[in-house]
């Protein structure tokens, strides 16, 4: 997973994380670098190109990593964000657009 991101400490407030995110598209998901990176900040956001798909944020069909996300969601205690339409259109038309860019938020209380 490549990810890159910023850190927002305010007077007052509590740390802001936001962290761009790319999963190459064969690469596993792994939950220590998931773990990883919700734990920069108490409030924390990754976004980008997950390259995983689950119906449930709007893909066709559900792969290893898209079944892996949805697992980790409770354990590792995080929202997934997914936009109403898709984000990838592939030029073959034999396959179907997806949701691979969504975002996670999670804020430690």
């Amino acid at each position: 997973m490549e990810a890159t991101g910023c850190r927002l400490a305010m007077t007052g407030h509590r740390t802001l994380v936001i962290v761009s995110v790319y999963l190459p598209s064969p690469q596993p998901l792994h939950r220590r670098d998931l773990r990883a990176l919700l734990a920069l900040g108490d409030a924390v956001i990754l976004f980008g190109d997950f390259n995983c798909k689950n119906p449930r944020w709007g893909c066709p069909v559900l792969d290893y990593n898209g079944n892996k996300l949805d697992e980790l969601q409770d354990r590792l205690e995080f929202e997934i964000i997914a936009p109403s339409t898709a984000t990838y259109y592939p030029h073959n038309v034999t396959y179907r657009p997806s949701t691979i860019d969504i975002a996670l938020t999670k804020e430690s209380l």
